[in-house]
């Protein structure tokens, strides 16, 4: 036999072996299409390819789980999709017309993929269903101005309040619940200028603070009492100078962004530094001052830098893709923080030139306050507030996928609460 066509059949058993065998990460799967906008009816097949990795070609899957929206096989509803990725969009389009095509990957490392389509001819639209508010310095309001949105265990809202110096508990509704921590100060258990708070799988809340020379990173009991602090300050590894997003991985993993040393720190359950990745600069795996962090389904990470793009990484910090460029002189300039849902989806809270007070103008001459971005990095579409003097400052996605959005006006603050149509 042609010893090329020996080479090649050994390279072809070699690469069978290792699809095999439990996959390495570089063994990362991708859909095909990622993105589709289907008239109601039409058909589209997805597949899931594993990317190619030195020395091998890129292969098919063993098998792919299909869902739609999370239904197995899909239904007449959302459409349906069938074991070879062939997706029939639904005889009407659905509310909402946002379709998520999900495939399981057998000998992938990143267990799922996802699709976006889009049924119709209309963008995806997101409308203000309700939200509540507090007039800045009347009596009984507790908000100067917040800066982080999350929702710990028990469905309540984590409000940081910058400039308050306190970390606050609110019903989805807006009733105030709880005071975390020791109010506004430098020692243990008090806040300067906190940015963000976010619950591990306990309910424990981690908050990100600028405290002088103290560490950086606090934790609290789910009822809101101190227990440590770590991450000392400073710029040698584990330590953190401005901490600014935070995640938690399915290993219990902690993920933070440091916006001053230009990194995203990785530590484990009891606090111990793992490693660090990122440095300042223009290049791939570099950044410009991050600030938001999201986890998605995979353990992927999401890091954007406030001056823009947004970067995907795997768990390990190996680089995958950018996306999310600014866009001026009308478009995107800033990026302040992110969020993400179960789906994987990606929502960036956006400025223009302008900076804070600067609202992005859609084509449609509203103002936008979150942009929306599917696991691949494509554009799905602009999310505005309300009224245009609700300037943004951090949004949250819960499970559902209605969006907690904070807001700041020249004499109310509060949080929107906005649903996909």
């Amino acid at each position: 036999m042609h010893r090329s066509i020996l080479l090649t059949l050994a390279m072809s058993a070699a690469a069978a072996s290792l699809l095999a065998q439990a996959p390495t990460p570089y063994h990362r799967a991708v859909i095909r299409p990622s993105i589709v906008k289907l008239a109601p009816g039409a058909e589209q097949r997805f597949k899931a390819v594993i990317l190619a990795t030195r020395m091998m070609g890129a292969q098919a899957p063993k098998s792919v789980k299909w869902t739609v929206n999370g239904i197995p096989g899909g239904n007449a509803e959302v459409g349906t999709i069938g074991a070879n990725g062939l997706y029939q969009a639904p005889a009407k389009a659905p509310v909402p017309n946002e379709v998520i095509v999900r495939g399981e990957v057998e000998g992938s490392v990143n267990k799922y993929v996802w699709g976006t389509v889009i049924v119709g001819t209309a963008d995806p639209v997101y409308k203000v269903v309700g939200g509540w508010g507090e007039d800045v310095g009347a009596k009984g309001s507790h908000l100067v101005e917040p800066h982080g949105i999350s929702i710990d265990n028990k469905g309540y809202l984590l409000i940081t309040d910058q400039r308050g110096g306190r970390v606050f508990r609110y019903t989805k509704e807006g009733k105030f619940v709880s005071e975390i921590g020791l109010g506004p100060g430098s020692e243990d258990g008090q806040f300067t200028e906190p940015r963000y708070a976010h619950v591990d799988a306990s309910g424990n809340i981690y908050t990100t603070d600028v405290k002088g020379d103290r560490p950086r990173l606090q934790v609290f009991s789910p009822e809101g009492k101190f227990l440590r602090i770590f991450a000392q300050k400073g710029m040698a590894p584990g330590m953190m100078l401005r901490g600014h997003g935070l995640w938690f991985d399915s290993k219990g993993r902690l993920y933070t962004t440091d916006v001053d040393n230009m990194r995203v720190n990785v530590y484990d359950a009891a606090d111990k530094f793992l490693f660090s990745f990122g440095k300042d600069g223009p290049n791939a795996d570099e950044f410009n001052a991050p600030h938001g962090l999201y986890l998605d389904p995979n353990d992927d990470v999401f890091v954007n830098s406030y001056y823009g793009p947004t970067k995907k990484f795997d768990s390990e910090g190996r680089y995958l893709f950018t996306f999310a460029h600014g866009d001026p002189p009308e478009g995107s300039v800033y990026f302040h923080s992110m969020t993400g849902d179960r789906w994987g989806n990606a929502y960036l809270t956006v400025r223009t030139k302008a900076g804070y007070n600067g609202a992005v103008e859609s084509n449609a001459g509203r103002k936008v306050s979150i942009a929306k971005y599917n696991n691949n990095g494509d554009f799905v579409c602009n999310i505005r507030m309300s009224v245009p003097e609700h300037t943004e400052s951090w949004c949250f996605v819960d499970a559902d996928g209605t969006i907690y959005s904070l807001y700041k006006s020249r004499t109310r603050t509060g949080v929107e609460i906005l649903k996909e149509q």
